[in-house]
């Protein structure tokens, strides 16, 4: 057949996107304002919800009287646990069943400053707040504990029924650590103190919910990052079908881990809805409620103790962990797995044993916020082995090299690593930042450089019995393109990712691609965006979509023409033979023929992905939890100003394994992101408390980054072609966080000796540190 010669209109820029850096989807929204948010949604007759929340950090709920509120004019509804079912929820169900322990409005107790005890909808804000406060709570109040030490002693508050308040016990043991300590040749203890911080996004928790009467259904609108979990567990506490609770994700204003939950409100703004007749109802948190009341990154004490040989080789290492968990567990355990784990992707190590700790206190909640314990277990332990070969008289470059894992190897706890570009990534950054240079040689003008490495998983089978992704590609007879996809795109353009792969899987332009995803009524289960799973779980399920719906298409034109289908493939908007490339139709004339009288067939392909991984069995910590692991190598340079302690952060490397670049500058932007959270956690983000009550809810006493005073940041990309990942990407962001602190931490100490074990660094850290050195001399 001659070769056809029409010209797509599709025969742009955006042909084979992958690798190409197109323009976010919803990028022109976002900029000029269209973009709607939870916020923004409006229906006719809708109310205001809010939360009534407990003003003791520990106490028995005597009684609740509704009575006055319920006079006030203009409040509709009021729910409190009697109108519940009382069951609890949690995130590490599966797991976990134990620590499934809240419930969405508390029945007998409270345990923490903000615990909801009921909610209100009303016409206005105004009547909502008057409401609120014309309920009657009687309480018992009961002592509270706030520090984890002291609530591990015996005789503390009991705030659940755990003994002493420890609500899991990880043990991970592996080898002889004890025996094979003694034959060290060097032996070094640490205890770092990671603080508490929060994921702080624009965009306060928001939801709108409805219950519709005609059906008895729900829908919830929502920024979620993980919607389908969110609907499970709507379903779950409101005693409801799944099919009849639909959780629809709006667009996010910054998630970063915090919005992984269904939290009370979702439930309450729900179950308002039904008792006031099927109103739409909203809930905004305030901004001291989102820093009270909604989730935070778990402190943590790190204790670390390393044995190693003269030449620096790592023979054993012991521990503990402890960490802050708040009055419930929510993503506790999983938390606190990573905090412990996460070593065995990075140092090769035989001889294995540390205990973590999830304490309760009444403090506000712990959960997820993203480095999922990645963050504190980074600065501990890269701190630790900075110092380790400074002890040894070793390059701190020349230390980690000696002792990282590599490709094609499987670790003591049954992790399998098939590609692994750290050795790449440490080499590359350190020839960008020009280490053999600087290191050790900068004293004289007060700079230092420091090194941190890290590993990130592509999703963890430890919330599910499965961590599959669906999608739906499907082809309109007018040549678009729709992708259905259940993921959540948080603003880290993954919505954009995941239309470049199915565009390049099917062999057409990226300007077809229309992504409609987030849905629970409409678009295929997800797990959600957490673990930097999307690209490589979500990634491989629009694959198989696309390359079914292309099957399909190009199944019609073998049977027209007499060919053989394993011989024909789509690329660059055309039907090509697979041998040579050469052009057969152009997709579209192929189209035709799929939608023409003879044929009639609707072009609609489905892709499902569930990694090849195993769950980690908790009572060993053996489990290879990932279908991949993507590697990363940071450094940062410092100088420090040592009349007034102030560090400034001259510049940031950043070497990322990440398999593939699906589009290069949002994985720079991904990056970069992290590296600016990064410095927050460094410097500035200390969520404190006193007995319980958050003494900094607001951006005037939270410190976060600003654009101004960011320093020069490098992204380096190294791509190793993951086998299992979509066109060899992996999943990344996550990664680039996790060795920040430490990285700084350790260029600190190479410019002036000061060691910093407890973040963040200030100031007077830094001038404190300089008259015990002092001191020392």
């Amino acid at each position: 057949m001659a070769l056809t010669t029409t010209k797509s209109k599709y025969l742009d820029n955006y042909v084979d996107p992958v690798g190409k850096s197109v323009p976010r989807l919803e990028g022109r929204g976002v900029v000029t304002g269209q973009l709607k948010y939870a916020f923004d949604i409006s229906f006719p007759n809708m109310l205001v919800g809010k939360m009534l929340r407990s003003p003791h950090p520990h106490a028995k709920i005597v009684s609740i009287d509704t009575t006055k509120a319920l006079a006030l004019p203009g409040v509709k509804a009021i729910v409190t646990s009697r109108d519940t079912y009382q069951i609890k929820f949690g995130s590490n169900e599966y797991f976990f069943p134990h620590t499934v322990d809240q419930m969405a409005l508390e029945s007998d107790k409270v345990r923490y400053i903000g615990d909801e005890v009921a909610a209100v909808a009303a016409v206005d804000e105004e009547t909502a707040n008057l409401a609120l406060r014309l309920i009657d709570v009687k309480y018992e109040i009961l002592p509270g504990v706030f520090e984890i030490e002291e609530a591990i002693k015996p005789g503390a508050p009991q705030i659940h029924e755990s003994l002493n308040n420890i609500a899991v016990i990880l043990p991970v043991n592996f080898g002889n650590p004890e025996r094979v300590m003694k034959e060290a040749d060097y032996v070094r203890e640490d205890k770092f103190w990671c603080p508490v911080a929060h994921p702080a996004p624009m965009e306060p928790h928001v939801c709108v919910g409805q219950w519709e009467t005609f059906t008895n259904k729900i829908t919830l609108w929502s920024s979620s990052q993980a919607p389908f979990k969110c609907r499970e567990a709507l379903a779950k506490t409101l005693k409801m079908d799944l099919n009849d609770v639909r959780v629809i994700k709006m667009p996010t204003g910054g998630g970063f881990g915090g919005k992984l939950e269904m939290l009370p409100m979702d439930f309450a703004a729900c179950l308002l809805s039904k008792k006031a007749g099927g109103f739409p109802v909203k809930i905004l948190l305030t901004r001291e409620e989102e820093f009270t009341t909604t989730r935070r990154k778990h402190g943590m004490i790190y204790k670390i103790k390393t044995g190693v040989k003269k030449d620096g080789t790592i023979l054993a290492i012991t521990g503990e962990v402890l960490a802050d968990g708040g009055a419930y567990c929510s993503y506790g355990p999983t938390v606190l797995a990573a905090a412990i784990m996460r070593i065995f992707m990075v140092y090769k190590i035989q001889h294995f044993r540390m205990s973590g700790y999830r304490v309760y206190t009444n403090n506000p909640i712990s959960g997820a916020m993203r480095g999922f314990g990645g963050v504190q277990s980074g600065f501990a332990i890269e701190s630790h082995m900075d110092m380790i070969a400074n002890d040894l008289g070793m390059d701190p470059v020349e230390f980690r090299l000696k002792n990282i894992t590599h490709a094609n190897m499987v670790t003591v706890n049954k992790m399998v690593l098939t590609t692994n570009g750290l050795r790449e990534c440490i080499e590359k950054a350190c020839a960008a930042a020009g280490w053999t240079k600087k290191h050790g040689k900068q004293k004289h003008i007060k700079r230092g450089i420091g090194i941190g490495i890290a590993a990130d998983v592509m999703g963890s089978k430890m919330y599910k019995s499965h961590e599959s992704a669906g999608a739906i590609v499907k082809v309109e007879e007018d040549g678009s393109v729709y992708l259905f996809t259940g993921a959540a795109d948080t603003g880290q353009g993954s919505n954009t990712a995941l239309s470049q792969i199915a565009a390049q899987e099917l062999g057409v332009s990226f300007s077809r691609i229309k992504c409609k995803a987030g849905d629970t009524e409409i678009t295929p289960f997800d797990t959600g965006s957490f673990a930097s799973r999307v690209t490589f779980i979500s990634g491989n399920a629009a694959l198989l979509g696309a390359r079914d719906a292309k099957i399909q298409i190009l199944e019609i034109v073998a049977k027209e023409h007499n060919l053989n289908v394993a011989d024909l493939d789509i690329k660059a908007e055309h039907v090509v033979f697979r041998n040579d490339g050469k052009k057969f139709i152009n997709f579209d004339k192929a189209l035709d023929l799929c939608y023409s009288f003879n044929y009639g067939k609707q072009i609609i392909g489905r892709g499902s992905y569930n990694p090849k991984t195993t769950p980690i069995d908790f009572r060993t910590g053996e489990g290879n939890v990932s279908g991949s692991y993507g590697f990363e190598a940071q450094i940062a340079e410092v100088e420090v100003n040592t009349d007034t302690g102030e560090v400034k952060l001259l510049e940031l490397w950043d070497a990322h394994d990440i398999g593939k670049a699906i589009n290069p500058q949002s994985v720079e932007a991904q990056i970069e992101g992290s590296l600016a959270m990064g410095i927050g956690y460094t410097f500035y983000e200390d969520l404190r408390f006193k007995n319980g009550r958050v003494l900094n809810a607001n951006f005037a006493g939270y410190r976060v980054p600003r654009s101004i005073g960011i320093p020069k940041m490098n992204s380096i990309l190294v791509e190793t072609n993951d086998p299992e990942g979509p066109f060899g990407a992996k999943g990344m962001g996550e990664a680039s966080l996790l060795p920040t602190s430490a990285a700084i931490a350790n260029a600190v100490e190479d410019a002036i000796g000061v060691r910093i074990k407890e973040l963040p660094i200030t100031p007077d850290k830094i001038i404190q540190g300089l008259r015990a050195v002092k001191e020392k001399k």
